[in-house]
């Protein structure tokens, strides 16, 4: 009968005991606590101690395993994304400097159209309101049209990064119906990296159409116009703040304008000519931040933002409109009838 020990000592995965016999110093591996061994002394049979330990040691190990996979995987998988990403890009890329090389023909370009409509917005603040554009920054002394022309400018650079966004879009588009009229040009869309909405938009309605053979893209298409008018949603709660902005610095200039007229009234009281300048100046002062703060919060929040932002808007529309009747005439036929055979194959090799 193997006789169990109590006293033993575990360091660095040796466990370190006396025999229960002979009393002599022994020495195990920690892989065999829990083993019977015998004694080279006194043959005695005896069970190695430390199978407590050994557990511990057993669960440590499995927790680091683990752990050390899960980053290896998490590795990986962050290099196929970069990967992924790579490739997206590069087929953007491509598809650009096909449409660069007149290989491809785009649908609308709205950044050309963008261009157009900033040269004519900025042709109007010229002729219309250039002058007193300078005079608006020098004089406010409030500094609204500053804050003004800064969102302004903020608002511009969002709408510009949109709308050259949305050109890609379009040359991701051309290029990928342009694949789509080879003999493979649908499965090599299905299987290929997403470059563009469209391209992202085939896919998902693959994917739907393994599962549904009756499947109609309306909410896709509903999920695509919001997303892409999200951006114009911000530059348009844009426009309204330089409103809003203008119609406060009108507030302000009038309580300013206030101040100095009743500055006015007391030098006239007083007959100080002194007194009477400054607040003659300070109700000018007012007077003039009020126009002219309406005027740059009008003129760039009202008339040019919105203007630009209408570019971005109505591509947005075309562009889904394009995706939508594209998809639903060379595409979506062609999945429900893969679909279909997918199911009849099926069926058949069930019977």
């Amino acid at each position: 009968m193997a006789e169990p020990i109590a006293d033993y000592d575990v360091k660095k995965n040796l466990v370190r005991y006396a025999c229960p016999n002979c009393g002599d110093r022994l020495t195990s591996e920690l892989a065999d606590a829990g083993l019977e061994d015998r004694c080279p002394q006194c043959a005695c049979i005896f069970i190695v101690p430390g199978a407590n330990e050994k557990l511990k040691a057993e669960e440590l190990w499995r927790i680091t395993r683990a752990e050390e996979l899960a980053t290896r995987r998490s590795a990986q998988e962050l290099k196929e994304l970069k990967q992924q990403s790579v490739k997206a890009r590069t087929v953007q890329a491509a598809a650009l400097k096909a449409s660069s090389d007149k290989k491809l023909q785009l649908d609308r370009d709205p950044l050309f159209e963008w261009w157009i409509y900033a040269a004519m917005a900025s042709l109007l603040l010229a002729v219309a309101a250039g002058p007193h554009m300078l005079a608006a920054v020098t004089t406010d002394k409030s500094y609204l049209v500053v804050v003004i022309i800064v969102l302004f400018a903020l608002g511009v650079f969002l709408n510009f990064s949109g709308v050259r966004q949305l050109r890609v879009e379009y040359v991701c588009a051309a290029a990928c119906v342009d694949l789509l009229q080879s003999p493979e040009g649908l499965k090599s869309v299905l299987q290929g990296m997403p470059a563009g909405i469209f391209h992202r938009h085939v896919q998902d309605l693959g994917n739907i159409a393994r599962y549904d053979e009756s499947f109609t893209q309306d909410s896709l298409v509903t999920l695509l116009y919001s997303r892409l008018m999200a951006k114009a949603k911000v530059v348009e709660i844009l426009s309204s703040i330089l409103v809003s902005l203008g119609l406060i610095g009108t507030i302000l200039g009038l309580i300013a304008m206030t101040g100095g007229l009743s500055a006015t009234m007391d030098s006239l009281s007083s007959e100080d000519a002194g007194s009477l300048l400054i607040g003659m100046r300070a109700t000018m002062s007012g007077l003039g931040t009020a126009f002219y703060t309406t005027l740059v919060g009008a003129l760039f929040g009202s008339v040019v933002l919105r203007l630009l932002n209408n570019v971005y808007t109505s591509n947005v529309d075309h562009l889904v409109s394009y995706v939508a009747s594209t998809a639903e005439v060379k595409i979506v036929p062609r999945l429900k009838q893969i679909a279909r055979a997918r199911k009849s194959s099926v069926g058949g090799g069930a019977v």
